[in-house]
Parts: structure tokens; C-alpha cells; sequence
């Protein structure tokens, strides 16, 4: 006997929603493991030798002198002339001059013209820092996070992450993100907090960190589901040349609700 036509169409339907359901679960599915994985990998991690920052100087013949030398170091710096830049930066630092004391710090952490050094390396990142150079904030915060020149401390490392991310350096803001994502020593996953230093850096510009960003809204974690908010930070992502977003943006455009992201 043939099924009537009205009992075809609604078990049509049914089936429609539940495939859809499973869909829906499979994408979950999906950015969960993005994010396991993610959580697993990405790691804290240190900035390179670049710094921007604008600080106050007695004016007079000294400060020309250190001016002048200093110049002479970025040069030696920038031509790979290490040993040569090591040595003009050195007397600087001793003189007190922050870049400097960055710089020299940057060749001791990588052993650039000089012997590899952790202990030298956080002492001259530790005295830029405490003049306000963020790069060197985030450097120090890495130094206490993984013990490197210095006893592993994370609830130090977490106080200067936080000065250099207030003053907008982005990979403090992405690594404040991780540590409260996943956890570190005392310090229990809070997604709430996670969020807010992701935006923030994902604002900043920050690729991974709009990709993480994307996967809590998609999620529904911290808030309701956001799909368009997630599209959204993914795309962002996307364009930066993060490619687990592009992957991600290809099953999120699979929900039933993607359409009124368009």
C-alpha cells in the first residue's frame, strides 16, 4: 500500500531536522577538537626584538653621547654585527639606557654575539621592564612562566603579562588568553577571563587569538551560540593566514543558522 502523500512530506521533514541535528553535533564536535588541540599546542611564548615605546631623558651632552652610541648598536644590531652591538649595548645598559638594556637582553636570550645566557638575559629584560617597556613586560612574564634565568612562578608571570597587555602589547593579551583557557599551576580554566584577553588581542590583530576567539562564540561559551560572531572573527583570522579558521569557517557554513550571516 503507498504511502500518503501527506505522511511522505512530514517523515521528510523529520528527517531533514534530524540530519540537521547531527550536523549541528558534528560541528560542535569539530571545534571542540579545534580547540583541544589548539589548547594543547599553542604555547606562551616570547616576543622577538622589536620595541616601541617613548621614554624621557635627561637632555644635555650625555644623553647625545648614549643617543649616539645607542644608534650605533642598532646598526651593528640590524647587520648581524652581534659581538660589535653586544659590546656598545653593554656599557650603555650599565649606564642605564632602557632600549639598550632590551637589546642586549634579546642577544643574550638567543645568544646573538654573545655565549647564550638566561640568567644575564631576564636580569637586563627585568630592568627594561621595570621602565616601561611592554616587550620586555611580556619577555619577563615568559622568563617567571617557564623558568628561564629564573624560579618558575606563574602567578608573577601572570602580574606582568597583564601590565604589558593594559599597555597593548597583543601577545601578552594572547598568552593571558591561554593560561586562563587551559590552566597553569594554581590557576584554574576560566573561559570568561580567556575571552576578554582574546578579544582584546584579537582586536589587536592577533590571528590565533581570532581564531580562538571565533571557536568560544561558536561554542556558546561565556554566552549564548554566536554563529555570525564567529564567522566573523574567523574570517578576520582567515585573511590573516591562519588556516585552522579557514577549516573551521567551511563547517560552520554547514549550520542551519549560517544563512543569516550573508
Amino acid at each position: 500500500m503507498s504511502v500518503p502523500k501527506t505522511h511522505r512530506a512530514v517523515t521528510k521533514v523529520k528527517t531533514l531536522k534530524k540530519s540537521n541535528l547531527y550536523r549541528d553535533y558534528y560541528f560542535a564536535f569539530l571545534v571542540l577538537l579545534f580547540l583541544s588541540s589548539l589548547f594543547a599546542s599553542q604555547n606562551i611564548f616570547a616576543s622577538g626584538a622589536s620595541f616601541k615605546a617613548s621614554y624621557s631623558h635627561e637632555v644635555g651632552y650625555s644623553y647625545q653621547y648614549q643617543q649616539a652610541n645607542f644608534s650605533q648598536a642598532k646598526i651593528a644590531f640590524d647587520n648581524q654585527d652581534y659581538a660589535y652591538s653586544a659590546r656598545l649595548l653593554a656599557v650603555l645598559a650599565e649606564n642605564g639606557h632602557v632600549q639598550a638594556q632590551y637589546l642586549l637582553a634579546t642577544q643574550y636570550d638567543a645568544g646573538l654575539g654573545v655565549a647564550k645566557n638566561e640568567n644575564v638575559s631576564f636580569h637586563w629584560y627585568k630592568k627594561a621592564a621595570s621602565a616601561g617597556i611592554d616587550i620586555a613586560q611580556h619577555n619577563v612574564a615568559v622568563a617567571y612562566a617557564q623558568g628561564n634565568g629564573v624560579k618558575a612562578d606563574i602567578a608573577k608571570a601572570i602580574t606582568w603579562w597583564k601590565r604589558a597587555a593594559n599597555a597593548g602589547n597583543t601577545d601578552s593579551q594572547y598568552n593571558l588568553g591561554i593560561v586562563y583557557a587551559s590552566g597553569r599551576g594554581s590557576i584554574k580554566p576560566d573561559l570568561e577571563k580567556a575571552l576578554k584577553w582574546w578579544r582584546m588581542a584579537a582586536i589587536g590583530g592577533d590571528a590565533v587569538a581570532q581564531f580562538n576567539l571565533g571557536a568560544l562564540y561558536a561554542n556558546g561559551i561565556g554566552m549564548s551560540s554566536r554563529t555570525c560572531e564567529a564567522s566573523r572573527w574567523w574570517k578576520k583570522s582567515a585573511a590573516n593566514g591562519f588556516v585552522q579558521a579557514e577549516m573551521a569557517l567551511a563547517v560552520l557554513e554547514t549550520k542551519n543558522d549560517y544563512a543569516i550571516c550573508k
